[in-house]
């Protein structure tokens, strides 16, 4: 390697500078933000001017620091290159707020929106919307056993296989450590557990080659799956409740196999139907006495 150059060298040095400036001011503003109220929608834009940096170097920097959320604009210029500049860095943090950053998934929070808007759609069109949750099994012995990068791995693994046999309109989602979720509109329950069954046996045979590891490393699945019909109104809370307790069934019941929830429209009687059987009931035998 060429020895450095006193340019190259004063150059790494004024990068180093601004790294460790940008670096006091954001722990700085990160306890400022900690200790302020809750919910404050009040803030400020910084601004600091960086006389001869340029794009190319301003985009090193932030690489290097890790400094995604920080905006850069021309002092002066042509403003497009940096226009379409913090037009990808808005896109990509609306990305990272909506996915998982291992799997590329769906993360909890856009699978609770999801899960809201098509339980709506649901009862307003009174169409069928199924959920499966899954959990990997004994996969804290993957970790142990054989690294977190081999669990992580396994779990990019598994992603792709639910990403594999879900349609264009299905979310699938990474809800937990090794938790994960598909939303299936207008499928009903045989329907849903059809794919279920095909995800359950690819998840089987599928096998993971980790580094050091002489062997391929394979997991299984449980999963618990609940359906609505659509003639009620259901909370999120309580679909993913059904959803998550057949799971623990399944698990109960020695792992690697679908559990089936009870469908919650047959379970009670729609209010609506209720109040059309009493006045049946008024009309033809009259009032009670």
């Amino acid at each position: 390697m060429p020895p450095t150059s006193p340019y190259e060298a004063s150059h790494a040095e004024d990068r180093r500078e601004i790294l460790d400036e940008i670096a006091r001011l954001r722990d700085a503003l990160t306890r400022k933000i900690r200790s302020s109220v809750k919910g404050s929608t009040d803030g400020i834009i910084i601004a600091r001017l960086c006389a001869g940096l340029t794009l190319d170097e301003w985009d090193e920097i932030i690489q290097d620091g890790h400094f995604m959320h920080w905006l850069a604009l021309p002092a002066s210029g042509d403003a497009t290159p940096h226009l379409a500049r913090l037009q990808r860095t808005l896109e990509e943090l609306a990305h990272q707020t909506r996915h998982d950053p291992l799997t590329g998934l769906a993360n909890r929070r856009a699978f609770e929106k999801v899960l809201k808007m098509e339980l709506e759609r649901s009862y307003r069109s009174g169409t069928s919307l199924s959920l499966a949750i899954l959990d990997l099994d004994d996969f804290k012995a993957v970790n142990d056993t054989y690294g977190h990068l081999c669990g992580d791995r396994v779990l990019v693994g598994i992603a792709g296989t639910l990403l594999g046999h879900k349609r264009g309109y299905d979310l699938a989602a990474r809800i937990g450590g090794e938790e994960f979720a598909l939303i299936l509109p207008g499928s009903g329950l045989m329907q849903a557990e059809t794919t279920l069954m095909r995800l359950l046996d690819e998840s089987r045979g599928r096998q993971v080659t980790c580094e050091g590891v002489a062997d391929p490393v394979g997991v299984t699945c449980s999963a618990g799956l609940v359906c609505t019909k659509g003639k009620m109104h259901l909370t999120v809370e309580r679909f993913i409740g059904m959803a998550d307790k057949a799971l623990y069934e399944a698990k109960a019941q020695g792992k690697n196999r679908i559990v089936k929830a009870p469908i919650p429209d047959l379970l009670e009687t729609p209010q609506a139907t209720l109040v059309h059987a009493q006045e049946k009931q008024f009309l033809f035998t009259g009032p009670d006495t």
